[in-house]
């Protein structure tokens, strides 16, 4: 996978379409199948991206106007470009108060609760024999800021150990034992869940 194959919403919202229209047309082979796949991936990372910092910017302009109390302000505040942000923001996650429990939910526990519906979704099962070429841009940025702190090097750390453990229960301790307690790990985290189904995904077959 080319981590740094960058493309625009607009590209990928286009690849998507045409794709649909082969599918349509029953023109669809299987390398068109791998790059639809492949796009409507960075798309879904992309806009998942856009939702946390939103959510993220609602979360200050709601603390900011709290502590205003009965001031009053006509000053607009400065607008986001979000897609620039993606790659350029060095932001700082908020640590949370959630302590981590003394058990991880397995991924079929996880996705018991959030059915797949996408064909995305279901070759997303699929075994992996290397975290770091699976982890694309997009989604490393998000497990980054969400479980490191922003720390890159740490992140950069833990994924290179966990890519290198003989069997899933030595990967599984680390994470529990060693990372979650190191880092204050919110178990409801979804960048958490998609890193354990990462991680038992890598050691499936052994």
């Amino acid at each position: 996978m080319d981590e740094f194959n960058f493309k625009s919403l607009e590209s990928l919202a286009s690849e998507l379409k045409e794709g649909v229209f082969k599918i349509k047309s029953r023109a669809l082979s299987s390398e068109d199948i791998l790059s639809l796949l492949s796009s409507s991936r960075q798309l879904h990372e992309r806009l998942a991206i856009l939702q946390y910092l939103l959510e993220k910017n609602q979360n200050k302009e709601t603390v900011s106007e709290k502590k205003k109390g009965e001031e009053s302000t006509n000053v607009e505040e400065n607008q986001i470009n979000l897609i620039d942000v993606i790659v350029e923001e060095e932001a700082k996650t908020e640590k949370g108060d959630i302590k981590i429990s003394n058990e991880f939910k397995s991924v079929n526990e996880i996705h018991s609760n959030s059915p797949q519906t996408s064909l995305a979704d279901q070759f997303g099962q699929q075994p992996i024999s290397d975290l770091t070429k699976e982890i694309g841009i997009n989604e490393k940025y998000l497990i980054t800021e969400n479980l490191f702190s922003g720390d890159s090097k740490a992140y950069s750390t833990a994924i290179k150990e966990l890519n290198e453990f003989q069997n899933i229960n030595q990967a599984s301790d680390f994470l529990k034992n060693s990372l979650s307690k190191k880092h204050n790990w919110n178990p409801k985290s979804n960048q958490l869940k998609r890193l354990i189904n990462l991680v038992e995904r890598r050691y499936q077959n052994k």
